[in-house]
This record gives structure tokens, C-alpha cells and sequence, in this order.
């Protein structure tokens, strides 16, 4: 298999060296290529681009983050596709555990994973479980899968399912929901895949995601109130049996600094998202 890893980029150089380091230290136990479209940021990204010799950096306009993936689709020759944002990193034997699972089972088409949350100082705070989605629990509640941990066949892209752009911060979970209904088929792999940075501007953390959220899930009447209720309890429970609340032992390394360097962890992480009951 061939592995074809996105990057959208828009002036986080720091992030994105360190991001890029993660991709292309995967090469050494699997085939793939590194993609990463830039939106614009300049001068400062083109010198940074020239040093690259594994990633293939592209600069031009677009309209948002999911658009430049979707440019990044269009110029993929991978068989199992992912997007990795820049305050994103993979884990150490990421994608050769992605690339195993897909093997053993041919009829899985999207895998999630679990990933480690780190604060603004790339300081490990805690370890989050993945649980199999539902669409509804999407719909009215949130996709309780991570982007950085997600991984699917080529085949549906070549089945015309790009990202939808009208939609600024929540057009993953938009295409999730779409996907599972139309019958494609997902699991989840219980191990940690990659590391996502709290870095205070996730676009996922926004008043217009909870804005878009609210507008495509119909959250206003007091129906969609109480199911959204009753399935955020339902999840919790969910998370609860999957020992999603337990802590974790967690033994890795990841990247640091500009320009990148190793640094390992180990240690206890509980599974709570900072600030968060879920």
C-alpha cells in the first residue's frame, strides 16, 4: 500500500517543520507522500519549501482549510489517504499499524484512532480513546473521532466524496456523517496514532464551529436539545466501558523546537480532555 498524507498549511511554519518531521520519519516502514498546500503564507514558506527534500509543497491560493485538502486529494497517488494538520503530528510506527490493519481487513474503509492532546508548551496532557461513530450522535452532538487519527481508502475519493467547502471548521464531520450513510464501512483501532497541539487557535475550538455545528444539526428545538443530551450520556457511557476515562500508560516520542528535534515521553495520562466532562 501507498500512503498519501495531506497538510494544509497557512503561516504555522514552527508547527509545520515539526509536523512534516513526524510524516517523513514514516518512511522508513512504509511507502507514502507527503503533500502540503499553502494558502498563501509567503515568501517565509517558499525558502522553508526549498529545504524539503521529502515533501511535495505546493503555494497558492484557496478558499479555507478544507479546500486546500481537497486540492491535496487531487494530487494524491496514495491507496489509503489521511489529512494531517500543522500542529498535528504521527506517532512512531503510525501508518505501519494503519497499513497492517487495512491489510487484514480488506473491508474496512475508514479507521480511526486515538491520539495524545498536548498544551501550547507540547507538554503530553492526556490520552483520548476513539469510540466507533454514530451518525446521529454526529449530527446532534459531535463526531467524537479526530482528524489526525483518521485514515480511509482511496476508493472514496475516486467515488467523488471531496470534503465540502462550504463549511469552514466542521465540514469532517459533515463528511463522516455523509460516508457512513452511504453505507462505507468504519472500525476503530485502539492504540495511540498521533499527537494534536492545543495551541489555543484550533479552528475546531471556534465560535463559528459551534455555530456551524449548531446551524447543520438542527440544535434549536427542544427535541434536538434532549436527544443531544440523552447521546452525550449514551457516549460517556460509551467512553466509560471503552476505559476512554482511564489513565494510560503512554511511551512515545514526538518532535520539539524549530528546527525539529526528538524528544520522548512516559508516563501516566489520564483521558479527559482539559476543561471538558467528556
Amino acid at each position: 500500500m501507498r500512503f498519501s498524507i495531506i497538510t494544509p498549511s497557512f503561516k504555522q511554519l514552527d508547527h509545520l517543520a515539526r509536523c512534516a518531521a513526524s510524516v517523513e520519519a514514516q518512511a522508513d516502514s512504509v511507502s507514502l507522500e507527503h503533500i502540503i498546500q499553502d494558502g498563501g503564507t509567503g515568501n517565509e514558506f517558499d525558502s522553508w519549501a526549498t529545504s524539503q527534500t521529502f515533501a511535495k509543497c505546493f503555494q497558492e491560493p484557496d478558499e479555507g482549510m478544507y479546500d486546500a485538502i481537497n486540492r491535496g486529494f487531487s494530487r494524491s497517488t496514495g491507496d489509503i489517504l489521511a489529512w494531517l494538520n500543522c500542529d498535528e503530528q504521527y506517532l512512531p510506527g503510525t501508518l505501519a499499524k494503519v497499513e497492517a490493519y487495512f491489510d487484514q481487513h480488506p473491508d474496512i474503509d475508514i479507521l480511526f484512532g486515538d491520539i495524545i492532546v498536548c498544551d501550547a508548551d507540547l507538554k503530553p496532557v492526556c490520552y483520548r480513546r476513539s469510540v466507533h461513530p454514530w451518525r446521529v450522535q454526529i449530527r446532534r452532538c459531535f463526531l467524537p473521532n479526530y482528524s489526525a487519527a483518521t485514515f480511509f481508502r482511496r476508493r472514496i475519493i475516486e467515488d467523488g466524496h471531496l470534503l465540502d467547502t462550504r463549511y469552514r471548521a466542521i465540514a469532517d464531520a459533515v463528511w463522516i456523517h455523509k460516508l457512513l450513510g452511504y453505507g462505507y464501512q468504519a472500525a476503530v483501532l485502539p492504540e495511540p496514532l498521533s499527537l494534536f497541539v492545543l495551541t489555543g487557535e484550533n479552528l475546531g475550538h471556534t465560535s463559528a464551529s459551534v455555530q456551524e455545528a449548531r446551524d447543520w444539526g438542527g440544535h434549536d428545538s427542544l427535541l434536538a436539545r434532549i436527544e443531544a443530551r440523552l447521546l452525550r450520556a449514551i457516549y460517556q457511557a460509551r467512553k466509560f466501558f471503552a476505559g476512554a476515562y482511564s489513565s494510560h500508560q503512554a511511551n512515545f516520542t514526538y518532535f520539539v523546537d524549530s528546527p525539529p528535534i526528538e524528544r520522548r515521553f512516559s508516563g501516566m495520562l489520564g483521558g479527559r480532555w482539559p476543561g471538558k466532562d467528556y
